[in-house]
């Protein structure tokens, strides 16, 4: 009898002892998104006005600041429409979020937009000055920040310029 008490001492000690769990490695928390820029609906309208008018090569000049007009020549007007044309119509503009650099004057504002195409994309930089008009655009085909022109930089163009080949 002494036997069956030590065995059931035994497995009531056993019972009385807390679980055993292993731990699992807690997973990596995932880092909340960053939040989507919010587009202007104004700033949108606009460009994707100035982009089909580019790809057209048809350009409201009245819509540009002063000192960019000499810089839209016929030829850049023409090598510009020609490079964007063969893009295809355009279906949908995604803003990528607003942009500065130290030559920009504060009042001044500058814009990303990748506009998708039918047959490709291509990023949209844009700057409008205090008045509202068109102080810089252009077109590249990567949204690489590291080589963007600026205006003020030497080589830097005011105007529009087509994406690389």
């Amino acid at each position: 009898m002494t036997r069956l008490w030590a065995v059931l001492l035994m497995l009531a000690a056993v019972a009385m002892l807390p679980l055993v769990t292993v731990a699992r490695p807690s997973a990596t928390p995932t880092p909340a998104p960053t939040p989507t820029p919010v587009a202007d609906p104004q700033i949108t309208k606009i460009v994707r006005q100035q982009f089909v008018a580019w790809q057209a090569g048809s350009i409201n000049l009245k819509l540009y600041a002063p000192e960019v007009l000499p810089k839209l020549t016929q030829d850049k007007i023409d090598q510009t429409s020609h490079a964007l044309e063969g893009l295809g119509p355009l279906i949908d503009t995604v803003y990528m979020g607003p942009f500065s650099a130290p030559d920009i004057p504060p009042e001044a504002r500058g814009y990303i937009y990748q506009m998708r195409c039918s047959a490709g994309n291509v990023y949209l930089w844009m700057i409008l000055d205090s008045d509202g008009k068109i102080a810089t655009i252009f077109y590249k085909d990567k949204f690489d920040v590291e080589t963007v022109e600026r205006p003020g930089e030497p080589g830097a163009s005011a105007g529009a310029s087509p994406p690389p080949p």
